[in-house]
């Protein structure tokens, strides 16, 4: 049996891929466990990232992630459906602007740091209030 070179590569490549996709996954795996217990750091998002990464790269990690009993639910319905609870989507953009005004009136910064942070303060809460409202987490 004659193996060709493209065959071979192509396998390497598959392999060193799958391998930084779970570094990547497990970086932000870990991440967003801390996130869930410091205040103002993001869990959701990062485990989101992992969840996403590890679908690309291994199927336990990935389960591992959407099948977790505390956090499980709303990221496997995220990445399944796109949609977010409404308790979700209000604490997210209360928290977005919360964060906002605290850096506007905190800090001694000028426009050209003002209005890049209200820039992003909308987008986040465009994008968060645009994605549909899931019903309950299973």
């Amino acid at each position: 049996m004659i193996v060709s070179i493209t065959n071979v590569t192509h396998m390497i490549l598959s392999k060193f891929k799958r391998l930084i996709l779970s570094i990547l996954g497990i970086f932000f795996l870990v991440l967003g466990a801390i996130g869930y217990i410091v205040p103002g750091l993001p869990g959701t998002i990062f485990l989101i990232l992992s969840a996403t990464l590890f679908l690309r790269s291994s199927n336990r990690l990935y389960h591992f992630v959407t099948q977790n009993k505390l956090f499980g639910g709303p990221i496997r319905v995220f990445i399944e459906t796109g949609a977010i609870t409404l308790k979700a989507k209000i604490s997210s953009c209360l928290s977005i602007w919360v964060f906002t005004i605290a850096s506007i009136f905190l800090t001694t910064y000028g426009i050209f740091f003002i209005l890049p942070v209200i820039i992003l303060a909308l987008s986040g809460t465009i994008y968060i209030t645009s994605r549909p409202t899931a019903n309950s987490i299973p």
